[in-house]
């Protein structure tokens, strides 16, 4: 049984929650999963259940008042998402009656799901890994047709079948050194420290080969956080509303209009951006415009990226240099605008994309140019499994620690029984990661961020 889980897998209670969204709608779902499912499904429908039928009928009260007619249909045990007995019941999107058929189901003996319940039980029944029960929620959450194609292949298993040759290696590995010493004196087949440590090394470089995809993984879960910067009056905030496509900022010509960071989302290449516009670099005496720029400067140490504007028209002045000097070792794309009014030929050095804010000229060409600053984080994007939560890049990150603790040891002569440690930590923090072995603390944040009735 699997630690962490084993309350929840031999638990008898029955759980309920509605699956379906808050509000009214066509039709809403009320899930049921535990011992009691089919039971309380046949005192409330009175008719029979058949594995993966739906039956259709009226959902009534002991005192034979019909609340709705419905249609259930009943998974048994193991041959469900929970790996429990597990009952659907559709009725009309009305709350009230929604609720009222949840009453009557813990009237029966039932009680309320908490976040996540269901997906932590089909993870305590081996029906999914942890990494797949993380996907179902991404799955769930995805704004980007991207985000949702990756989510489905993580929920499909695409996971699994990555790090299960890497896991059965390092397992052979362990082996061989454990039998290496429990029959030393029976003269058992073992490599040399030399071999074994080629062996843990080409184990720990396919694990770094898959924790580089976390930088793609965690942009395309959580977006990407672009700043736009600038002196005053480069066109900051027409660019902004060009880029999000709506009237979000105000636009004069007035220098210093922006006073406070303004954010809007949107979408390029299917990963989802929040663009900020932010105040107009300089210094001012405006107590007002200073807090802005304050501000602008405290956006730009979280961005993931920067767009630093330039008047397209004019050459750099002493304010654009800061502005460059301020996103130094920041990744960020030289944008100059106004180019419907000319190009300035003492800006060339600097490889800008021409654009115009006001005709939309070159905005195409600075969408690539977005996507090109961020290249080397999105190369493994088409990969069939990326890491896309902290916690499974942390897991990865200590199995390849271990590793690298195993490999140095062996190269060094260490003995064999000391290197087994270092191998059983990677392997422990591989079992994490697919929530073969973990803690209620990890399974809490987890499923406390999951909808009730999922």
């Amino acid at each position: 049984m699997r630690e962490g889980l084993q309350k929840v897998a031999s638990s008898d209670d029955t759980i309920v929650a509605i699956s379906t969204p808050v509000g009214r709608s066509g039709i809403g779902v009320v899930r049921l999963s535990g011992s009691n499912a089919e039971a309380i499904g046949n005192q409330f429908l009175k008719r029979p259940l058949s594995h993966q039928r739906a039956v259709m009928g009226r959902w009534q009260g002991p005192d034979g008042e019909v609340v709705d007619e419905v249609v259930v249909v009943l998974f048994r045990s193991p041959q469900s998402y929970t790996g429990e007995d597990l009952l659907e019941i559709s009725a009309h999107g009305n709350p009230l009656i929604l609720n009222r058929i949840v009453s009557m189901v813990q009237s029966a003996g039932a009680r309320i799901a908490n976040p996540g319940e269901f997906t932590l039980r089909a993870v305590a029944h081996g029906k999914m890994d942890l990494i797949q029960a993380e996907a179902v929620r991404d799955f769930i959450d995805a704004q980007t047709e991207m985000q949702a194609r990756t989510a489905f292949r993580q929920v499909s298993g695409a996971a699994s079948k990555k790090i299960a040759p890497i896991k059965q290696e390092l397992v052979d590995l362990v082996a061989h050194l454990e039998a290496g010493i429990d029959f030393a004196e029976d003269d058992v087949d073992v490599p040399d420290a030399g071999a074994i440590a080629d062996r843990v090394g080409r184990v720990r470089a396919s694990l770094e080969a898959l924790q580089e995809t976390y930088s793609y993984g965690k942009l395309m879960s959580t977006g990407i956080r672009i700043v736009i910067a600038g002196k005053p009056n480069v066109g900051k905030s027409s660019l902004f509303n060009r880029l999000v496509e709506a009237d979000r900022a105000i636009v004069t010509d007035v220098p210093g209009t922006t006073r406070d960071v303004v954010s809007e989302s949107g979408i390029v290449e299917g990963i989802p951006m929040k663009f900020l516009d932010t105040a107009g670099v300089r210094d001012t005496l405006d107590q007002i415009e200073q807090i802005g720029v304050s501000r602008t400067m405290e956006a730009l140490t979280e961005a993931d990226l920067a767009l630093v504007v330039l008047d397209g028209t004019s050459a750099i002045t002493e304010e654009d240099g800061r502005v460059r000097e301020t996103v130094r070792g920041l990744p960020h794309v030289v944008v100059a605008n106004k180019c419907d009014l000319g190009r300035s030929a003492d800006l060339d050095y600097l490889q800008p994309v021409w654009v115009s804010a006001k005709t939309g000229e070159g905005l195409d060409a600075l969408r690539c140019s977005i996507w090109g600053a961020l290249s080397d984080k999105q190369s493994n994007g088409l990969a069939e499994f990326v890491l896309t939560s902290a916690r499974q890049n942390e897991a990865v990150l200590r199995a390849i620690a271990g590793l690298m603790s195993g490999e140095s040891a062996l190269r060094s002569g260490i003995p064999q029984e000391m290197v087994l440690l270092d191998l059983y930590a990677a392997l422990s923090a591989l079992n994490e990661l697919t929530g073969e072995t973990t803690t209620e603390d990890i399974l809490g944040r987890i499923f406390s961020t999951f909808c009730i009735g999922k």
